[in-house]
């Protein structure tokens, strides 16, 4: 019998938004290590505000977030960062970076303030994470001068450095060409088949049907803030129903005919 994986995280009817204000509200969702879950949901319904609560970028407006058990608010922040990174949308282009420097600044919560040369341990954190996101040849190039989805896979590769047990990541695929999704999909299974933990927003529901273990799904309401509209597995939630109450249109969810015993579908419109 397989093992059964642990609870890492836990969502208590969470409120997220700013200055105590809820862009969305009353979030439960349990989540398991080495698992992939998606946060989906329309334009403006608070898929990037709920993900910064949960990476502690913002305080929450109301309810939990426990981590291993524990209050995530009351973690110390150097045991936060070993235990969580966070990849926003884009980052912040520095002239004097190379795309190696930037992924070096992952090491910071293992290195300590008077440590200023690379220890073994960190040049190997470092390599294993530039190979995973296939930046060899990037690697001496300033960050100015890389692309937008070379500068994400830089992001990704900068918090695979941190070596968390929980990674988040706002939407991944934005910049991303189909060669490069297809490669970051591949990443993301690989790092779950070593326990890690991912918690990501997209909107790209085929990657979540491919990727993904649970699918969190938020909606904006037409007076207040957004709602958890549905939770669960990607094949019992994502259904033609529940899609058109999430995004007010009817979508088509199509078998794919090259393997029709396969659980492959894809959604278009």
């Amino acid at each position: 019998m397989a093992e059964s994986k642990s609870e890492v995280l836990r969502l208590e009817n969470l409120s997220a938004g700013f200055n105590g204000k809820a862009v969305v509200e009353g979030v439960f969702l349990t989540v398991k290590r080495g698992s992939v879950v998606a946060i989906a949901g329309g334009n403006g319904a608070g898929k990037s505000t709920l993900l910064k609560t949960i990476a502690r970028l913002i305080p929450a407006v109301n309810g939990k977030i426990l981590i291993e058990g524990n209050d995530l608010a009351a973690l110390p922040l150097p045991l936060l960062a070993k235990k969580l990174a966070y990849v926003p949308q884009d980052i912040a282009a520095s002239r004097d970076l190379t795309v190696e420097d930037m992924i070096a600044l992952g090491r910071n919560p293992h290195q300590k303030w008077w440590q200023w040369r690379t220890a073994q341990n960190d040049k190997a954190a470092i390599e294993n994470a530039i190979n995973a996101t296939q930046l060899s040849e990037l690697r001496g190039k300033s960050v100015t001068e890389i692309s937008g989805g070379e500068r994400q896979r830089t992001a990704i590769a900068m918090s695979l450095a941190q070596e968390p047990e929980i990674l988040l990541l706002d939407e991944p695929t934005a910049h991303l060409d189909f060669k490069h999704q297809k490669s970051l999909m591949h990443l993301l299974l690989q790092l779950k088949s070593k326990d890690m933990t991912i918690i990501t927003c997209l909107h790209d529901l085929n990657f979540i049907s491919q990727v993904c273990d649970q699918v969190l799904c938020v909606k904006k309401t037409a007076r207040g803030p957004s709602t958890q509209l549905f939770a669960g597995a990607p094949q019992e939630v994502l259904t033609r129903e529940n899609l058109q109450s999430a995004f007010d249109t009817e979508l088509r969810i199509i078998q794919d005919s090259s393997n029709p015993e396969s659980n492959s579908v894809f959604f278009g419109l």
